[in-house]
């Protein structure tokens, strides 16, 4: 799985758990097919980072209403690969309510 299909991957989850609002997507295709996706779910921002060299992602949250140019995250979650499952997902965005 590349970031692009990640990105439509977590879509279709997100869809099915909460509204979700796209802050900011970055595709590096030339850097290891490293990339960035934030969204914004339930007044918090969660940030998807992709090392694609260390083949790691890290999911990052700010506080609850914080704006997005204004966030301070901290990492919630680290993963191998671009593999998040429903139910972490579910279970992530339950926990930052």
């Amino acid at each position: 799985m590349n970031f692009e299909d990640f990105r439509k991957d977590i879509e279709l989850k997100l869809s099915s758990i909460a509204e979700f609002e796209l802050q900011e997507l970055h595709f590096l295709p030339y850097s290891f097919g490293s990339g960035l996706l934030v969204y914004r779910i339930n007044g918090q921002n969660h940030k998807f980072v992709f090392d694609g060299r260390e083949n790691e992602l890290i999911w990052l949250k700010s506080r609850t209403h914080q704006k997005y140019t204004e966030s301070d995250f901290t990492e919630f979650e680290k993963f191998d690969g671009l593999k998040i499952y429903e139910e972490e997902l579910r279970n992530g965005i339950k926990n930052s309510r």
